[in-house]
């Protein structure tokens, strides 16, 4: 039986949720907002639960694979709906050669290792981070992150270069072999799929 990319990333968005309150739900639809980081435009949709300046609130990062975009990923996602008590942000990532398609670099996706693209998308990552930091009340104890097979990885690699950062992490159809070593222990929800063409079941 073929089950859906969305059902497995409920499933992941639940075990990032444990700690939370009661769901209600909708949650707020989520809007687009731009930094200047390295010079570069970068875009990202947010959606901002009531009271985020008045009361501490969990903080979710979600990342779309290669070829993908942030709207496709606020709409197969769907955290926002499915946690409507967290501060939900989908970043956009810009052009990069994939590792298994697109050595072109003609789609949009995300760094693979710390150091490559001038380390463009962690310095997009922290600039997001801390905007939200200084405009909301982000519950420090509750930060996570998720991605689809590049964002898995991208999830991969701030785990790796941020670890201190997330309080858990649940990547989807990626693999991190060159990271493994350097991740320090963290909860963490790995989605795997034995048929999956392009990340083998046996590099997850």
């Amino acid at each position: 039986m073929r089950v859906s990319r969305t059902f497995f990333l409920n499933l992941a968005l639940a075990f990032l949720v444990v700690t939370s309150s009661v769901r209600t739900i909708h949650g707020a639809e989520p809007v687009r907002r731009e930094w200047q980081v390295d010079g570069v435009a970068r875009e990202a949709l947010i959606s901002i639960p009531d009271g985020a300046k008045e009361k501490p609130v969990p903080l979710v990062f979600a990342f779309h694979g290669h070829g993908g975009n942030m709207r496709q990923a606020s709409r197969s996602f769907q955290i926002h709906s499915e946690w409507p008590e967290a501060i939900v942000v989908y970043m956009q990532g810009l052009n990069t050669p994939g590792q298994l398609t697109d050595p072109e670099g003609k789609k949009p996706g995300w760094q693979k290792a710390v150091g490559d693209q001038n380390d463009r998308d962690l310095h997009f990552f922290d600039a997001v981070l801390k905007t939200l930091k200084e405009d909301y009340r982000v519950d420090e104890t509750r930060i996570y992150s998720t991605g689809h097979s590049n964002g898995g990885g991208f999830t991969y690699l701030l785990w790796s270069a941020r670890p201190d950062v997330f309080a858990a992490l649940a990547p989807s159809g990626s693999a991190a072999l060159k990271l493994r070593g350097t991740l320090k222990p963290l909860p963490v929800f790995h989605i795997a799929g034995d048929n999956d063409p392009l990340v083998r079941y046996a590099w997850q």
